[in-house]
């Protein structure tokens, strides 16, 4: 099954940069499906995603969630629920609706969305809070169990 893995967020800010960490962490340990990193939810990660059977999107989100809690949605979760959708913003759902609507051969047929509730994102720097740390840890483990593939660490020969 052709998989990539899409990382969303901002590298300098804080909480908000989980999702560009989990892609990061995901490279070093060498899993073997692809990877991308976007800075926005705008249509780029649209055209990340067309062409694969399976897509994993992980972000970070304020929806009012302890800080480091995971939500795990599908396609259908993202279109219907209130929390996140945006009329006045591109906001990941609008953007992967439009895909959905316009692509639909191109679209995956398995989306999964990862996020990760923010503590702070105010503040530029490549220090997560503690809570998020920790839930980026799982959620590389969790994406590697969804790909199900072996991971290379490091030089093992």
């Amino acid at each position: 099954m052709k998989t990539v893995v899409v990382g969303i967020g901002n590298p300098y800010l804080q909480d908000d940069r989980a999702g560009v960490v989990v892609v990061e962490r995901l490279e070093q340990e060498g899993i073997t499906c692809q990877t991308e990193m976007v800075l926005t939810v705008g249509f780029e990660v649209m055209d990340k995603i067309k062409g694969y059977d399976r897509a994993i999107i992980v972000d970070a989100c304020m929806l009012g969630n302890e800080p480091g809690s995971i939500l795990d949605v599908g396609v259908d979760d993202i279109f219907t629920t209130h929390a996140l959708v945006n009329s006045h913003a591109v906001t990941l759902g609008t953007t992967l609706k439009t895909g959905y609507v316009c692509f639909p051969e191109e679209m995956p047929p398995e989306l999964r969305i990862l996020l990760i509730e923010v503590k702070e994102i105010k503040e530029f720097t490549q220090q997560m809070s503690p809570e998020v740390e920790q839930a980026v840890e799982v959620v590389v483990e969790r994406i590697k169990a969804m790909v199900g593939e072996k991971v290379v660490c490091g030089d093992e020969s």
